[in-house]
């Protein structure tokens, strides 16, 4: 399966290669599933061959996408250009405080502390607050 990723050029060459697959395992009730997702989204994995100075998705970025994909279906749309916008303005920043789990390369550090931002010895949600509390005030800018 990782070769079908490593070796795929476009959705549809991945499609293929996915089709061409002859292991029973690949028919089981709980991988069918992630393999539809793949087969759905196969241009996000593929189009880093195809553009310059594009990266291969990662699984952070995978599980961010699943988890906003699962708000806009709880949410089914947003009608409110703004709302939206501050919705994923929030996630993305919340995603940049909250430390990875253990067992992880980078254990119990955040994006924000690999980028070596100053946490005052605070919780994160704390830190975000003060980082973030010039947003809110209207004689900042």
């Amino acid at each position: 399966f990782k070769k079908v990723l490593d070796t795929a050029t476009s959705k549809v060459n991945l499609e293929v290669k996915l089709n061409l697959i002859n292991e029973p395992a690949f028919n089981h009730d709980l991988i069918r599933p992630v393999i539809e997702q793949i087969r759905k989204n196969g241009v996000h994995y593929t189009v880093y061959r195809n553009r310059e100075g594009i990266k291969k998705t990662t699984s952070i970025v995978d599980n961010f996408l699943k988890i906003v994909k699962r708000k806009l279906k709880q949410a089914e749309s947003f009608r409110d250009r703004d709302w939206a916008g501050i919705l994923f303005r929030a996630m993305a920043n919340v995603r940049n405080f909250m430390p990875f789990t253990s067992g992880s390369k980078n254990a119990h550090k955040s994006p924000f502390m690999l980028a070596q931002g100053q946490t005052h010895g605070l919780p994160w949600i704390q830190v975000m607050n003060v980082h973030n509390a010039f947003l809110f005030a209207d004689d900042c800018f």
